[in-house]
């Protein structure tokens, strides 16, 4: 049986982790489809609280793990787990692999949102509450070694986040990138075309300053006939990014739903026509293939693989706090909704590309073949 070590910070929740995107791909996808009797996947979580200890949590049926605080255990217990390849959702945390006693082993990096400095610059134009500033270089250096090594196999979400990884961990510029999307569960119950949708418009993402929510509650203010819904929380600046959504409190068309998942988040992604993304940054998130595969279209100041202008409206570069361009969400938003038989027509060609590039057993066939392959 292979053996691997699936390196994130996060796990949707598990183990007292974030809920964010890498940990929802990592809990609700790799972990869930990935292991068979060929294959185990045990998580690990970087660096625990023991000096001596690793600290062990069973979450759905999958074994999770943080290190121990001192290096030599740590190495020890990599040397008796003896995985046969990590794979990391890009790589927010290097304590791993710098303890990895075996020179020989390999990492399957999944290229999802690649950070060099110029996208910080692009994100650091917010000043109504900076965005925490994770840039790594040791990190960054650490791929670019292995890699020079012969030791990294790159896969990527998405064509267009290549050379940003590329530039991210100075790589040549004919390296190798696979092109694995990522999955997404389609309900073949749900027909679009009987499907009563509402008025509803939602936001779903962590409330944090690369989100810029306070651009959706502002076109909410704008848009009284209609409902709009904030389907997430706080998680990192708790106090502050409450401080400032807590002003939009008495809109009565606005709803802060909370962390929503499962069949509830469902309901709100059936019901609902638009999602509206406010991001200062973003790759691509799964929010919007979850839109998209319910026929809700996108409305976006991002536009990754030209998802958001094919199936919804691409309003343009919104830089800074972008308190001077919330119109530009509104008329985009009237233009959807001014169409009903134009809109339905763009939800059933965007299930159906969901359906076709974002499948889950493609996703399960292409990611086992890569394990196998770098596992030799």
């Amino acid at each position: 049986m292979l053996k691997v070590g699936l390196i994130i910070d996060e796990f949707f929740g598990g183990a007292g982790t974030a809920f964010g995107g890498y940990g929802f791909l990592a809990r609700e996808y790799i972990s869930k489809y990935i292991p068979n009797k060929d294959i185990q996947v045990d998580v690990l979580l970087g660096k625990g609280s023991k000096k001596l200890c690793v600290e062990e949590y069973n979450i759905d049926n999958i074994r999770a793990f943080r290190l121990p605080r001192r290096k030599w255990f740590a190495r020890r217990w990599l040397k008796k787990q003896n995985y046969d390849v990590y794979l990391s959702i890009e790589l927010t945390d290097n304590y791993i692999l710098l303890n990895e006693p075996n020179k020989n082993k390999k990492l399957i990096l999944w290229i999802q949102d690649p950070r060099p400095k110029y996208e910080w610059d692009e994100i650091e134009t917010v000043k109504l509450f900076p965005e925490y500033n994770y840039y790594n270089q040791e990190i960054y250096d650490l791929v670019h070694n292995w890699y020079k090594n012969g030791r990294v196999k790159f896969i990527s979400q998405g064509y267009f986040l290549n050379q940003k990884a590329i530039d991210l961990y100075n790589l040549e510029q004919n390296v190798s990138i696979q092109y694995l999307p990522n999955p997404i569960n389609v309900d073949e119950s749900f027909d679009v075309k009987k499907f009563p949708k509402k008025n509803m418009i939602i936001f779903l993402g962590r409330i944090e300053s690369v989100k810029r929510g306070w651009l959706f509650c502002e076109i909410a203010k704008k848009m009284p006939n209609y409902e709009f819904y904030i389907l997430g929380k706080t998680h990192r600046e708790e106090g502050r990014n409450s401080q400032i959504m807590s002003d939009y409190n008495a809109i009565p068309n606005l709803h802060f739903a909370g962390h929503v998942e499962g069949e509830e988040k469902e309901k709100y992604l059936k019901e609902a026509k638009i999602l509206v993304n406010t991001s200062i940054h973003e790759a691509l998130p799964i929010s919007f293939l979850e839109a998209l595969s319910y026929g809700t279209l996108l409305v976006s100041n991002r536009n990754p693989e030209d998802l958001t202008s094919k199936f919804g409206v691409h309003v343009g570069d919104v830089l800074g706090d972008g308190f001077d361009k919330v119109d530009l969400y509104v008329n985009a938003i009237n233009y959807l909704l001014m169409d009903n038989g134009k809109r339905e027509k763009i939800s059933l060609e965007a299930i159906e590309y969901i359906k076709n590039i974002h499948n889950v057993p493609k996703f399960i066939n292409d990611l086992r073949n890569v394990i196998a392959e770098e596992s030799r």
